[in-house]
C-alpha cells in the first residue's frame, strides 16, 4: 500500500485494524519473560509520523485512548505472560467512558501490578493529565506501576521526573547503553544513574540492548530488567490488518 492510498486520519479511524508489535523485557537474574511493551505499528505510516499528525492538531488523548484499549486487547487474545508496558503520554489522558470500556476488557487480568504506564520524556509535562490519569487507574484498582522512558538523555531534568513521577521503574535510554562495554564516559553516567536510581530503590530496566559485550558488561550493575534485540526483537504475533 502506498502512502497515498489512504490518509492519516483514514487509517486510524480503524483501530481494530492497527497491529501492536510486542518487544519482551527480560529479567536479567533469571532470564525469564518479565513482560513486554506494545507498539504500535500503523503501517504505510511509521508511528512518530502518526503522532506528529494528531500532536499538531492537540488530539493525542485520542492516540493514548487507542493506544490502551487495543494493545491491551491483542496483548490478551496473543495471550502473551507478565506485564504490559503501555506507552503514554505526559501531555494526554483518556476518557472517563473509554476507562470503563478498558475496565471491561482487562477486569480479570491487569491486577497486581501487571499494567505499566511507561510515560513518554519527548512531550511536555502536564501535572493535570497525569494526575487525571492516575487517579482513573488507581479508581479502578488494576495496581499498575509507573515507568519512565528514556531516561539519561537530558531531554528533561531527570531528577525532576523522578519526583513528579514518582516511578517504579525507570528505562535507562539506548544512547547510554549502546557500547556501554567500550564508552568510559557512558560508564560513569551509568555507575551515578544507578546508584541514585538504586538509592531509591526503583527497578533499573537497560533498552537497547543490542550485542553480547553489553549484554555482559551490564550484568555487574544493579540492573534488574533488560531490553533489545539481543535478547527480543518486537513481535507482531497475529496480523490484525487483513
Amino acid at each position: 500500500m502506498d502512502k497515498k492510498d489512504i490518509s492519516i486520519y483514514e487509517l486510524m479511524s480503524k483501530p481494530e485494524k492497527i497491529n501492536f508489535a510486542f518487544q519482551p523485557i527480560f529479567e536479567t537474574e533469571t532470564g525469564n519473560i518479565y513482560g513486554y511493551e506494545a507498539l504500535m505499528r500503523p503501517t504505510p505510516y511509521s508511528p512518530m509520523e502518526v503522532i506528529a499528525e494528531y500532536a499538531s492538531h492537540e488530539r493525542l488523548n485520542e492516540i493514548e485512548e487507542f493506544t490502551v484499549y487495543y494493545a491491551a486487547k491483542q496483548f490478551l487474545e496473543n495471550k502473551l505472560t507478565g506485564k504490559l508496558f503501555l506507552n503514554s503520554f505526559p501531555s494526554a489522558f483518556i476518557s472517563d467512558e473509554m476507562m470503563v470500556k478498558l475496565l471491561e476488557l482487562t477486569r480479570q487480568n491487569f491486577k497486581d501490578g501487571r499494567l505499566v504506564i511507561e510515560m513518554l520524556e519527548y512531550t511536555e509535562f502536564d501535572s493535570h493529565a497525569h494526575y487525571k490519569k492516575t487517579s482513573q487507574f488507581e479508581r479502578a484498582k488494576t495496581g499498575q506501576l509507573v515507568a519512565i522512558d528514556d531516561y539519561g538523555t537530558g531531554e528533561n531534568i531527570d531528577e525532576e521526573c523522578i519526583d513528579f513521577y514518582n516511578p517504579d521503574i525507570v528505562k535507562i535510554d539506548r544512547s547510554l547503553i549502546s557500547n556501554i562495554h567500550a564508552n568510559v564516559t557512558n560508564q560513569k553516567a551509568l555507575i551515578e544513574i544507578c546508584n541514585y536510581l538504586d538509592k531509591k530503590r526503583i527497578i533499573i530496566l537497560a533498552e537497547g540492548v543490542e550485542t553480547q559485550e553489553e549484554y555482559d558488561y551490564l550484568k555487574n550493575y544493579p540492573v534488574k530488567l533488560m531490553q533489545g534485540y539481543f535478547l527480543g526483537k518486537p513481535q507482531i504475533f497475529k496480523d490484525y490488518s487483513n
